[in-house]
């Protein structure tokens, strides 16, 4: 008996030690790529300098910062013309990106609920929080606020946040930056079209005054996608629009899609304006919330507006004040059709505005020797946060409307105090308090050790939370959904120790090994019958490691591989769905022909993992998918052409989906073929 329980921990074993093994021959293979020591002008301490702001709201080094801070640049997207903010995050160690047909999710470290919108990451646009007052959401698809094109870099910063950040930051903060005008052509034009249908066409320009005049930057994009037809095999026999089952699982002439973007931004002398108003419709063949297959009224439209103002300035050498204010805006539209037996076909009509107004005010004082500190409050008072929900035309459910306006006042202090000369102590404290009763106090503490020139080791602990959103508290709908006004917070207990070895100028190796817990898990639960509520869950269990290696020369060459294990159990010692056993990944790009022309790959597996759906547990094996890019980078002058194959082996991937969607996985695209032109003058 005790054999036949240990032949799979040992085959379980032994894959995890071959995969191990491969990853190590990867990094040696990458280190051949180093034929001389003049490749790159980068030396050591340059390169340990690496700058990023957002793990601790003041730059630092990235060696220092409390977290093992991850960058992508906008060099990286465009080598690799990733089109969503997804398909970037899904390049960076731990994470694995899905989407439901309607909405992008990305998962980290072994944790990602189908249907959550992403909501226990904090999304930022050049430091302003995104995610909504509704549904927590943080917009990862094409239903991100700003275009592709727009961004400078993406600061990945892994972990709980919510000693400076607050609320939703408890796997990672997120934070795009958008491009100054000095790095922008004064106009440039892209257009891109995709063999599923999809076709747009982006403008982006940038103005500025001089050497200190004001820096001015645009951005306006609309995109197309044409429906098209879908087999979804485990269909067959869904109920369709006039009561019938489906036949053979084909949807037809859905996913259609459309997204309008626009965005202006105003810099000059520490003060910083911007504006943004994005919409996006959709026609999902994912039948989701229980609706009709293959359906073409099931159809959901989203927008977001936004106006945020920043103000930084150095008061004296040792204070440094920053302030700012924002005021945003959501609103959202679902019809889903059903069929009743009694009435026939009708639309049940889903509708959400939210309005909120934040602002902070912080301090950076480095007047004490060995100390920097950060102190800082913030706010968010709700002017909407409405629900609507009724029938159209007829009156089968019962019509709902709430309004759960709130407020949230937040303060924080940190200090980074190095007490010897090798030695740093980052330790942050956050009180956040509701109007609705609730408080969460945030810890953190990191301790870092510069070992060497060329080393650094960080022991990292921290407790960071999220508060259950309006829809999980308050959405109502008899007879199939139930309010849960008394769900606690979530919270999240994470220890992770990191190392990063810098082997040479350009080439680096780094290690994290994590342990959290999750109390108090918000999630949809079927109480029978079909009827759905939110309810707090008993404790979750995991951990796991990441490595990678990252390879830079200046011969243009950019290597990144990278490879994560996982373990987490729920309270009842089952595995977690939805968490691989396993991610690898690899990413290559290299200038051609005196740079003429850009090759780039990439390629993601993801290991084994279970899945539920509807209370039914499978096995998902493992998935890969290889992404191939050509970039024609100097045709003619400020133009550039990019032909790009996803999937390029044509695997069959699948997702796992939401109890909602109407079956338990959902298929994805085969091998696709972009093309893009890009003329900036």
């Amino acid at each position: 008996m005790n054999q036949t329980k240990s032949s799979p921990f040992r085959l379980k074993f032994l894959a995890k030690a071959i995969i191990f093994s491969v990853h190590i021959g990867v990094l040696q293979s990458a280190g051949a790529f180093t034929v001389s020591d003049d490749l790159s002008d980068l030396s050591l301490e340059d390169l340990m300098k690496v700058e990023v702001i957002s793990a601790s709201k003041f730059v630092q080094s990235s060696s220092h910062a409390p977290s093992a801070v991850q960058v992508l640049t906008a060099e990286d997207i465009r080598r690799h013309g990733w089109r969503t903010l997804a398909e970037a995050m899904d390049s960076l160690p731990g994470l694995y990106a899905s989407t439901d047909r309607a909405f992008g999710f990305v998962g980290a470290r072994g944790f990602m609920v189908p249907g959550d919108y992403n909501m226990r990451f904090l999304l930022l646009l050049d430091g302003q929080p995104l995610n909504d007052n509704l549904y927590d959401q943080a917009n990862l698809g094409h239903e991100f606020r700003v275009d592709m094109s727009l961004i400078e870099r993406i600061e990945y910063v892994p972990g709980p946040g919510s000693s400076i950040y607050g609320s939703n930051a408890m796997f990672g903060v997120i934070n795009v930056i958008t491009h100054s005008a000095k790095k922008l052509p004064g106009l440039r034009v892209t257009t891109q079209w995709q063999g599923d249908g999809w076709r747009e066409v982006n403008l982006t320009g940038s103005h500025r005054v001089g050497d200190a005049g004001p820096e001015l930057v645009f951005s306006l994009s609309r995109a197309n996608k044409s429906g098209r037809d879908l087999t979804y095999p485990d269909a067959v026999g869904l109920t369709t629009s006039d009561g019938t089952g489906s036949k053979n699982g084909v949807t037809h002439d859905l996913d259609s899609l459309r997204v309008t973007r626009a965005f202006v931004g105003l810099r000059q002398d520490g003060f910083a304006f911007s504006a943004w108003a994005a919409r996006r419709d959709v026609h999902p063949s994912s039948a989701l919330y229980g609706s009709n297959f293959d359906d073409g009224r099931l159809h959901l439209i989203d927008s977001s507006y936004g106006v945020t103002g920043a103000f930084q300035r150095a008061i004296s050498a040792d204070l440094n004040v920053n302030l700012r204010l924002a005021y945003q805006k959501i609103t959202y539209q679902g019809d889903a059709p059903y069929f009743d037996q009694s009435a026939g076909a009708y639309v049940n009509r889903d509708q959400a505005l939210g309005v909120w107004s934040s602002g902070e005010a912080r301090v950076l004082y480095t007047g004490l020797p060995k100390h920097r500190l950060i102190s800082g409050l913030d706010f968010q008072s709700d002017h909407d946060a409405l629900q609507n929900n009724a029938d159209l035309k007829v009156v089968i459910n019962s019509p709902i409307s709430v309004n759960t306006r709130g407020h949230r006042y937040g303060i924080y202090l940190q200090d980074e105090w190095r007490f010897l000369p090798d030695w740093r102590l980052n330790a942050g404290l956050r009180s956040d308090s509701y109007s609705r009763g609730d408080s969460n106090l945030s810890p953190r503490l990191a301790l870092i050790w510069d070992a060497a020139e060329n080393t650094t080791f960080k022991l990292l602990a921290g407790r960071a939370y999220r508060t259950a959103n309006a829809y999980e508290a308050d959405y109502a709908r008899n007879p199939y959904y139930i309010a849960n006004p008394h769900l606690a917070s979530e919270t999240i207990r994470t220890l992770e120790a990191v190392g990063e070895y810098h082997i040479d100028a350009g080439q680096e190796l780094g290690l994290s090994v994590f342990d959290y817990k999750l109390n108090n898990l918000v999630r949809q639960v079927d109480t029978g019958n079909g009827v759905f509520q939110y309810q707090n869950q008993a404790e979750i269990a995991a951990h796991g490691l990441e490595i990678f290696h990252k390879l830079r020369r200046k011969n243009g060459l950019d290597f990144m591989s990278s490879i994560a294990f996982n373990q987490s159990r729920d309270a009842r010692g089952q595995e977690l769905v939805n968490s691989p056993h396993w991610i690898a990944k690899l990413r290559l790009s290299k200038p051609l022909w005196n740079d003429a022309l850009i090759a780039a790959a990439e390629f993601n597996a993801v290991g084994p993992r279970t899945i539920e759906w509807q209370i039914n547990r499978s096995q998902l094996g493992t998935q890969s998918q290889l992404n191939l890019t050509l970039t024609a980078a100097r045709l003619a002058p400020g133009l550039s052409v990019q032909l790009r194959v996803v999937n390029a082996l044509d695997r069959k991937i699948v997702q796992p989906a939401s109890d909602e969607a109407p079956t338990m996985t959902l298929p994805m695209d085969g091998r696709q073929w972009q093309v893009g032109l890009n003329y900036g003058f």
